[in-house]
């Protein structure tokens, strides 16, 4: 008996064989079905992509367990205590020192040095996040907020899936309690996307508001870093809606190309604010926040190159 296979692993047809008068077509169509996988629609990959400009998706940290951060502010950087999503205020310490500041209660960074980027800690340890801080201010009412770039390295298995997804559920289930978890089909699908979460989110006096998003980020190992899309402009939301911690004076946390060296915000009152994005854990965009301007609508978001050149321009944010 002839034991060989065709291509695709099936025996030879037999001329003589039951479906031998079958029409081929019809034959081929059978084979393909076969090999068909039968699973749920996997709606977030379909819909990730248009909706990653105003994502909602309500994941963090853990809150229980003490995480390394990486603290940017404009263009410095300090290391900061963990605690976001507690609802317990966050301190801080000076530079490279890694410890919690001396007093809980502090929300004001110390002094910074000057510095571009914070860097991935060795080993990228997938349950172990790398925040900074992109944006700071002060709320109408004397309130300080801080804009916080979580980075959630890639995972490399179900069970780093598994319990990424746990541990960011801890933390936001903290400000949110009817906050349900994310089930194991979601849990594969993070671990097929391959690439790093970044979590967007605020603290207001140093306790971490509710509102927050999540966006999808290439790996620092994903290669060269592509350059701003001119159509595109930046990618983010806007923040401080939920809960009514920031009123009327939301903050834009977004994300633009590695090539932007500044961010200028042209108001409807005829002033100007301008931003300097920065990298955070090595992640290929690069990040910043501008809080809205009380009484004010943004005219236009316009996004420059190192060598002045303007790159983008946005009239959709913010007005």
């Amino acid at each position: 008996m002839n034991g060989s296979r065709a291509a695709d692993g099936r025996p030879p047809e037999d001329p003589d064989g039951p479906d031998a008068g079958a029409p081929l077509v019809a034959r081929e169509l059978a084979g393909l079905a076969e090999g068909l996988e039968i699973g749920p629609v996997p709606y977030e990959r379909v819909l990730a992509g248009g909706r990653a400009r105003h994502r909602r998706r309500g994941l963090a940290a853990a809150a229980a367990t003490a995480l390394a951060t990486a603290v940017v502010i404009g263009a410095g950087a300090v290391v900061a205590a963990t605690g976001h999503g507690t609802g317990s205020p966050v301190g801080a310490a000076a530079a490279g020192a890694g410890t919690p500041a001396a007093s809980p209660s502090a929300v004001v960074p110390a002094p910074v040095t000057p510095a571009a980027t914070t860097t991935a800690p060795a080993g990228r340890d997938p349950l172990t996040p790398v925040r900074a801080v992109v944006g700071q201010g002060r709320t109408p009412d004397g309130r300080e907020w801080q804009a916080w770039v979580a980075i959630w390295p890639a995972v490399a298995d179900r069970g780093q899936a598994r319990a990424q997804l746990d541990r960011i559920w801890e933390e936001r289930h903290l400000v949110i309690p009817g906050l349900p978890r994310e089930d194991d089909g979601y849990a594969e699908q993070r671990l097929r996307s391959g690439k790093d979460w970044a979590n967007l989110y605020l603290t207001v006096d140093g306790r971490r508001a509710v509102d927050d998003t999540f966006h999808d980020v290439p790996p620092p190992a994903a290669g060269p870093p592509p350059a701003t899309d001119r159509t595109r402009g930046p990618d983010g939301a806007l923040l401080g809606f939920k809960g009514g911690e920031l009123g009327r004076t939301p903050v834009l946390i977004a994300s633009v190309g590695p090539d932007v060296a500044s961010v200028r915000v042209a108001w409807s009152d005829g002033t100007t604010t301008e931003v300097t994005p920065v990298t955070v854990a090595g992640s290929v965009p690069r990040w910043f926040a501008v809080p809205r301007k009380p009484g004010a609508a943004a005219d236009t978001v316009k996004l420059y190159g190192a060598d002045g050149a303007l790159l983008h321009t946005s009239t959709d944010w913010m007005r």
